[in-house]
């Protein structure tokens, strides 16, 4: 009941909004990904030709092989549009049954995203910048906005995408546009909206690799002259992809304590989410529209798809605090890792989130947008108030069957956001957009962990090693502004700036625990944080078109990430005011530009473009774990440098009706600079951890000139659509294919030589046969068809080395549990429209 008041009052809250002005992109007629540049401002809803276009007016393609975006928050071709963004239609989406952010990540060069287990639960990388998972208080630098609210946790990741119109992710810096400053870049996702007329559709499917089964549907039309709605959903079971190796039963090295294997497959998930979409218009001077949807997810828990990867080139695992590794563990990137429950005993002893032993992930969320727009003279009105919730629970082993290296986890997180924005629509040259935008959070994040088989303790009730309840309350306020001046009709000069208010009050508490555990964890401490910071992000662009068809344009951007404080961290006996000190780290910031062209050709059959970029991040927040004593770090790094070129095309190819070719490259160069920081354990001297001694050891190593992980420096994709009629009454026949190709990168925070993905190539593959006006079509997918095995994540296994580090030697690094995305999958699938 709380929650339905609480989403009953955004719809109270706004009493002028306009229909959501996220970024909308039609697919090229080829169906595949389509890649821009990035945002000069505006907000006068305008046509390709630009004339005005009412904000509730949904855009099309404006002509052969053009696509419609509102990226400056107003229609305009992405041909015309200064902005570095790659936008895939959902036909793309439902064409290879990308349902996942991981999916999308295959359609988009340098873009790495992948689940992960503690903290924030996800890695997302965008152009080498990113902000790993470890800790909870990190703000993403690469964050999310769906139907227009902005998501900055990460995960989000976990919401299974359905019903889309199009996902747009824009490149660099983004401060103008989308309520919440970022630095690097954004996925904007937006959910189709009612229609005019009444359709609905559902369709099914099953994917053979990981026993999955799939419906999806909507609904949508409208329901007087002035009102519409839609309503979609979807739900989806599956045994996962992955295989157990664990034993029935295993020793928890403690008398009648026993670990079980409670499936043979890991990876499996069960989800269902639903959303439904009112809009009023009861004149052409305003319209409503109300959003709201929710999700449910439950699996084995984001360790399900962790693998071992042992360190130093070790083939076999390493024993933890002298317990032997399981027989039924390798050290190989395999689809294979033994994954097992803890004692029931354990998990019912004072455990919270245990449940019954059983690994697991629980996640829920909802949210609701309230969007108004008022038409007027001389300044249209918008206002988008937004209400967001998630909590999730999970319970998570990192180590495999032998050694309970685990921990649960609760995330809970409540956000109410309002945005205000007015656009002029004066006669002359110049027009302004100017607004407003606030936002209110509250996260609790508590963890307890069990990391040694050691008996149970009467006094406090429990196996657990140790326990903390963490959170933080965040307000964010900022107001924008971007003046247009039209020079002439071929050149548009735009420029404007975000100030920003950040305040975020944190919190940790340690709580009783193991008495063995007591001397390293302690209960009872209790740390507290105040964060308050502002900054000023400027942007300016210019635009040149030599013609309708062909625009160049020079940008200039900076962004900014508020700082914070590092509730994930280890509270050991240390005084308050060093926990307090270790704890905080800085904001974040970006500065630079870049330059882009895009034209059609060749009687309007070839879309080109091609951007270079250059950015400088200053204070990069960063984030460590040490295995030998559990502990995590957070601060910031010196300077990160990104430059490089990206360049994509489609072209319908003449004389062949159907077929199209499609591809895209991204060339990225990106180094630490002026940055010294943690060594990874087990680092000696020899290799680098030579930098900031005491105690006797050394602490730090030198980043600069090096690549920060996830940071390919190549990515590519190319492919092809050819549709063919095959009937004179309507039927036809869909094949489409792309193959994706990434370099090597290094996916550990601390640059371990042994944590290096090779570069590979992924192929998709679909075949579809539609009926008359595509009312029914049946299809087979295939998704990552070489099957390759990828590592998005990874960290260290505590207690399986990692010591030595900063001496002599001899060093020993840890076992790493990595994060493997999915392998080959295979679907067949049948839809229906009416």
């Amino acid at each position: 009941m709380k929650r339905s008041l609480r989403l009953a009052l955004v719809a109270l809250t706004s009493t002028t909004a306009i229909v959501p002005l996220t970024v909308q992109a039609q697919t090229a007629p080829d169906g595949g990904p389509t890649t821009a540049q990035e945002p000069a401002t505006g907000g006068v809803e305008a046509s390709a030709t630009g004339e005005t276009r009412p904000a509730n007016t949904t855009p099309s393609a404006a002509g052969d092989g053009e696509i419609i975006i509102t990226a400056r928050r107003r229609d305009e071709r992405l041909l015309d549009a200064p902005v570095a963004v790659t936008a895939v239609g959902g036909e793309t989406l439902t064409q290879y049954q990308a349902t996942r952010v991981s999916d999308i990540a295959t359609l988009v060069p340098s873009l790495i995203a992948g689940k992960a287990a503690s903290g924030s639960s996800a890695s997302i990388f965008l152009r080498g910048v990113g902000s790993t998972a470890l800790s909870a208080g990190f703000d993403q630098s690469v964050s999310f906005v769906i139907d227009g609210l902005p998501m900055s946790r990460g995960r989000e990741i976990s919401l299974p995408q359905f019903d889309i119109q199009r996902v747009e992710v824009l490149k660099g810096p983004q401060a103008l546009f989308f309520g919440k400053n970022t630095t690097g870049g954004l996925i904007s996702v937006s959910s189709n909206n009612p229609t005019n007329t009444f359709e609905g559709g559902i369709k099914g499917g099953y994917g053979f690799n990981a026993d999955e089964h799939y419906v999806e549907g909507y609904l949508s039309g409208p329901v007087s002259d002035t009102l519409r709605a839609r309503v979609a959903g979807r739900y989806s079971k599956a045994k996962g992809a992955f295989t157990n190796t664990a034993a029935d039963e295993y020793t928890n090295y403690i008398p009648g304590q026993f670990r079980t294997r409670d499936r043979d497959r890991r990876g499996f998930s069960e989800a269902y989410g639903a959303r439904g979409t009112i809009e009023w218009e009861p004149s052409s001077a305003f319209n409503l529209q109300v959003k709201g949807g929710f999700t449910k997810v439950k699996d084995g828990g984001p360790t399900d798809i962790v693998e071992r990867l042992c360190g130093g080139g070790r083939t076999t695992p390493l024993a933890a605090n002298g317990i032997p590794p399981s027989p039924n563990a390798d050290c190989r990137i395999n689809g294979r890792s033994d994954q097992s429950a803890i004692p029931i005993q354990v998990a019912e002893a004072n455990y919270r989130y245990a449940r019954d032993g059983n690994m697991y992930g629980d996640f829920a969320s909802q949210y609701g947008i309230v969007t108004a727009n008022v038409t007027s003279d001389p300044f249209d009105v918008t206002s988008i108030t937004g209400y967001y919730h998630f909590r999730q629970y999970d319970l998570n082993n990192v180590s495999g069957e032998a050694y309970p290296a685990g921990f649960s986890q609760l995330a809970d997180f409540d956000q109410f956001s309002q945005e205000l924005r007015f656009q002029s629509k004066f006669d002359g040259p110049f027009n302004i957009l100017f607004g407003g935008f606030y936002a209110h959070g509250d996260f609790v994040f508590n963890t307890d962990a069990y990391i040694a088989p050691l008996p149970f303790d009467p006094g406090t009730g429990t196996y657990v090693s140790f326990k903390r309840d963490n959170g933080f309350k965040t307000d964010s306020m900022s107001v924008f502004a971007e003046g247009t001046l039209n020079l002439s009709e071929q050149f548009e000069l735009s420029a404007g700036a975000r100030y920003s208010l950040e305040a975020r009050d944190s919190y940790q508490r340690s709580l009783p625990a193991n008495a063995a555990f007591a001397a390293a964890f302690p209960g009872g401490i209790v740390v507290t944080d105040r964060y308050r910071d502002d900054n000023i992000s400027p942007q300016a662009t210019i635009r040149f078109k030599p013609d309708t068809d062909t625009t160049l344009y020079a940008s200039y951007k900076q962004g900014f990430k508020a700082g914070g404080f590092n509730i994930s961290q280890a509270l050991t006996p240390a005084p308050t005011a060093v926990l307090q000190d270790q704890g905080r780290f800085g904001a974040e910031t970006a500065e630079g530009g870049e330059i882009g062209y895009r034209t059609l050709a060749f009687g309007r059959r070839l879309t080109f473009s091609l951007t270079a970029y250059r950015y400088e991040y200053k204070d990069l927040q960063v984030q460590f774990f040490d295995p030998t004593t559990v502990s995590l770090t957070a601060g910031n790094a010196g300077k990160l440098r990104t430059q490089g070129v990206e360049a994509d095309f489609n072209f319908r190819v003449p004389g062949i009706d159907g077929f199209s070719l499609r591809g895209a490259a991204a060339y990225n160069d990106v180094k630490y600079q002026d940055y010294i920081g943690q060594c990874y354990p087990g680092q000696t001297i020899a290799l680098g951890c030579n930098l900031q001694p005491a105690g006797g050891v050394f602490n730090a190593q030198d980043y600069d000139g090096r690549t920060p992980p996830k940071a390919p420096k190549f990515a590519g994709r190319a492919g092809f659509t050819f549709e063919v009629p095959v009937t004179d009454s309507g039927w036809s026949v869909r094949a489409s294919s792309d193959v994706s190709y990434t370099s090597k990168y290094n996916f550990t925070d601390a640059l371990r030589p042994d944590a290096i993905q090779k570069g590979y190539a992924k192929l998709d593959a679909a075949l579809a046969l539609n009926g008359p006006d595509e009312r029914w079509t049946l299809s087979v997918i295939g998704r990552n068809l070489t099957n390759k095995l990828v590592v998005t994540a990874a960290n260290d296994i505590p207690f399986t080395g990692g010591t030595g580090g900063g001496t002599a030697g001899p060093g020993v690094t840890a076992d790493m549990s990595a994060f493997v995305d999915n392998p080959r999958e295979v679907f067949v699938e049948l839809a229906f429209k009416f």
